[in-house]
């Protein structure tokens, strides 16, 4: 779909370098988090990434997640098929095969009656 308001392109606009910020800031933190996986591996020591590397990847995704959210634009009201729009609610999830009254008890004890 087209933009067709200046709104909508300022915000196609902005979501394309939110996308891209974000893209960058991951990169940015699958590198840095290389750097200290070859420092770790070197002196040997089992510390946990740093906060700032960790908190960078979750900006990052939360960016990228927020500008694809954003370029999709208005989201679209779901609506039932107009003659499923009368029936009641539980009425919709009916289905009769799953109805049938089956269990283990032939399996293990025959054709014996239930008492």
């Amino acid at each position: 779909r087209v933009p067709s308001t200046a709104l909508e392109r300022a915000m196609v606009a902005l979501s394309s370098l939110q996308a891209v910020l974000g893209t960058l800031l991951m990169l940015h933190s699958m590198i840095s988090m290389q750097h200290f996986r070859d420092f770790t591996l070197a002196t040997e020591s089992t510390e946990s990434p740093p906060l700032d590397i960790i908190a960078e990847c979750l900006i990052g995704m939360g960016l990228c997640i927020v500008a694809v959210v954003a370029r999709a634009g208005t989201f679209m009201e779901i609506k039932a098929a107009p003659y499923e729009a009368k029936k009641r609610y539980d009425a919709l999830n009916y289905r009769s095969n799953f109805r049938i009254f089956n269990h283990r008890h032939r399996a293990f004890f025959g054709d014996q009656k239930l008492r």
